[in-house]
């Protein structure tokens, strides 16, 4: 019998994981393991068929309104009131909302709501866009656009999605942005600009070459059902759609050493269906001490499922080992053979 086997010596104690979206198995695991040895621990992450604690999105919905948008801004404020309402639902994404004119206006840019999920608060944010001032064609949309992206804040590890509504291109520079400063913002906060041309945004071709540079589109005219679904359709897709599975193994304290095989899983994966992913943990025990800590699964970095373990290291056996060995192996080979048969 090998060393790593006789690591399990107190016993594997594995407890179902009860009404979780998505689930780690076993939901708990102790141990008892001397100075030097190791115990692989199988563990099986169940990401579910609901969208469950995906990485969170963040959109900002962005309105010229200046009084060249009065014949379409009650088009514009419907098609961003459509948007939020078809896709908060999904419950990983946050809404702000935000407004711009241009220099000599009573304001030049204006946050009506920093990011939020109250669906009441960002409506009425939205509510407040009215069409009036400007000037000469071309508004303030650079700085606008670079102050979104520096001082909007932004959840920690969001996807990022600005949703911008214009009728003019934007003065280069104005108030020190510049066209190629105000992408680099937008670049570096990571944010995908959608472009919706009410008029004239594209004029300069500014519109084309910031929504390129971000990895976003360019939508020309406002027809407020085609671009409603279009951007709905790629928020739900960044919600229900992920390409990397992992085990989150950060919590592991000193005294104990941590691998897992396989690192992780890549591909192109949604939840249209309930998936399993299969991974050996092996611990292994360093120094003397009684260890308590979490083990999580990770979906696109985002931790949806979590597991206890709780590891007792020895430097000399204790007299219950080998008693309690015959249990502690039967209930993991049981566990291994019915994920195995899983495949």
């Amino acid at each position: 019998m090998n060393k790593m086997m006789l690591g399990l010596a107190a016993g594997l104690l594995l407890i179902p994981t009860i009404g979780q979206a998505d689930s780690l198995m076993p939901s708990a695991v102790t141990a008892t393991m001397e100075v030097g040895q190791s115990i692989t621990i199988p563990k099986t992450l169940t990401v579910s068929e609901e969208p469950g604690a995906l990485a969170p999105v963040d959109v900002f919905f962005l309105a010229d309104t200046t009084g060249s948008m009065w014949p379409t801004i009650g088009a514009v404020k419907t098609g961003a009131a459509q948007i939020m309402s078809d896709t908060a639902g999904l419950g990983a994404v946050h809404y702000a909302v935000g407004e711009y004119k241009d220099v000599g206006d009573s304001y030049v840019y204006r946050l009506n709501t920093d990011l939020t999920g109250n669906t009441t608060t960002v409506q009425n944010a939205i509510n407040m866009w009215d069409a009036s001032g400007g000037g000469d064609l071309p508004e303030a949309n650079l700085f606008a656009l670079e102050t979104v992206a520096e001082n909007t804040t932004w959840r920690a590890d969001s996807t990022r999605i600005m949703v911008w509504f214009g009728d003019a291109p934007g003065h280069d520079p104005r108030l020190g942005s510049t066209e190629a400063s105000a992408t680099a913002a937008l670049v570096d906060k990571g944010i995908v600009v959608e472009a919706l041309d009410i008029g004239n945004l594209d004029g300069t071709g500014q519109a084309t070459r910031i929504a390129a540079a971000t990895g976003g589109d360019y939508f020309d005219g406002i027809n407020v059902d085609n671009i409603v679904q279009t951007i709905t359709d790629a928020i739900t897709a960044i919600v229900n759609e992920y390409t990397t599975v992992a085990l989150d193994l950060s919590m592991v304290p000193v005294g104990l050493s941590a691998t897992v095989n396989p690192v992780s899983y890549i591909g192109d994966y949604d939840r249209s269906v309930e998936r399993i992913f299969n991974f050996d943990v092996v611990l292994t025990a360093d120094a003397d001490g009684f260890y308590s800590f979490n083990i999580y699964g990770l979906v696109d970095g985002v931790r949806v499922a979590t597991e206890s373990d709780r590891i007792t290291v020895t430097s000399v056996p204790e007299p219950a080992t080998m008693l309690l060995f015959g249990t502690g192996l039967a209930t993991l080979t049981g566990f291994i053979r019915r994920r195995r048969n899983q495949g």
